[in-house]
C-alpha cells in the first residue's frame, strides 16, 4: 500500500482533534493589564459568541477540503451531537475512512491502512480522535466543572503577535495549549502532545479566516503539521452548519 495517503490520513485525524473550534468576533471584555486565567477566558468565551449560545449548540456539521503539503486533496466532513457523538469522514480518491464515537466507545473504518469493516478501537490503539471533540461546546466552557485544570503559562509570540498561552490538562489525562491573541482573543494556535509511533511530539494547529456563521464565529483556515516533520495539511473549511438533524444511527458502529 502506497505510504503516502497512510501517513496524510493518520495527521489529518490528529490534527481534527484541534479544528473547527468557535473563533472569536471583535466585540469583547478585555482582562486587565495582569491578566487571569478567568479573566482571559471570559474574554474568550465572549467574543465567541457567549457561553450561553454554545451550550445551546445541539449538533455541528462542518464540511471541508483538505491539501497536503505535496498537492494532493482530500474532503473532510465532522459531525457532533449532544450528548457525546462524533464523527469524523475523510476521503481521498473516492475511498472513506470514518473514525467515530457513539456516546459510550470509539470505532472506525480504515480502507488506507486496510481495515474495511467496522472496528471497535481500544484505548491504547491511540483512537483518541473524538475524545476531545465531543465536547461540542470547547473545554473552556465550565471549565471547572468538567474536572479541567487551566493554567496561564505566560506569553509567547505567534506569528509576531503577542498571545496568552494556556496550558489544559483534561479531565481525560491530556494536555493542550492554546494560545489567545492578546488582541483579538481569537485562538490563533492550539498545541497537543502526542505519541506517534511511540515518540514524543507536538500537533500543532494555526488558525485564521475567521467569520461568522449563526452568532458563532469559526476559523475557515487551519494549517496543521507535526513537529520536527516535513508535512503540511491546510484545511479549508467551506460550510459550517449549526443544529442540523443528525440520525444518531450515523454515529453507531454497523453490525
Amino acid at each position: 500500500m502506497n505510504r503516502q495517503p497512510r501517513t496524510m490520513m493518520n495527521l489529518l485525524a490528529l490534527a481534527l482533534l484541534g479544528v473547527f473550534v468557535p473563533g472569536c468576533s471583535p466585540s469583547k471584555p478585555a482582562p486587565t493589564a495582569q491578566a487571569t486565567v478567568d479573566e482571559i477566558v471570559a474574554a474568550h468565551l465572549a467574543a465567541r459568541g457567549g457561553a450561553d449560545k454554545l451550550q445551546a449548540l445541539r449538533s455541528i456539521r462542518e464540511t471541508g477540503k483538505v491539501t497536503a503539503s505535496d498537492g494532493r486533496v482530500a474532503l473532510v466532513t465532522r459531525e457532533i451531537q449532544r450528548p457525546g457523538l462524533f464523527r469524523l469522514e475523510f476521503t481521498y480518491q473516492g475511498t472513506t475512512s470514518v473514525f467515530a464515537h457513539d456516546g459510550t466507545a470509539r470505532w472506525q473504518v480504515a480502507p488506507l491502512q486496510g481495515q474495511f469493516e467496522p472496528m471497535a478501537t481500544p484505548p491504547e490503539a491511540g483512537g483518541e480522535v473524538g475524545v476531545d471533540q465531543r465536547d461540542i461546546e470547547g473545554p473552556l466552557v465550565d471549565w471547572r466543572a468538567k474536572g479541567h485544570v487551566v493554567t496561564l503559562a505566560g506569553r509567547e509570540p505567534v506569528d509576531g503577535k503577542e498571545a496568552f498561552k494556556l496550558e489544559l490538562k483534561l479531565a481525560g489525562g491530556t494536555t493542550r495549549y492554546d494560545y489567545v491573541d492578546v488582541a483579538s482573543y481569537q485562538v490563533v494556535r492550539s498545541d497537543f502532545p502526542r505519541m506517534v509511533r511511540g515518540h514524543a511530539t507536538v500537533l500543532e494547529n494555526r488558525f485564521s479566516d475567521f467569520r461568522e456563521v449563526g452568532g458563532l464565529v469559526f476559523p475557515h483556515a487551519i494549517e496543521t503539521h507535526v513537529k520536527d516533520r516535513p508535512q503540511v495539511l491546510r484545511i479549508a473549511v467551506e460550510k459550517i452548519e449549526l443544529d442540523p438533524a443528525l440520525d444518531e444511527a450515523r454515529f453507531r458502529m454497523p453490525q
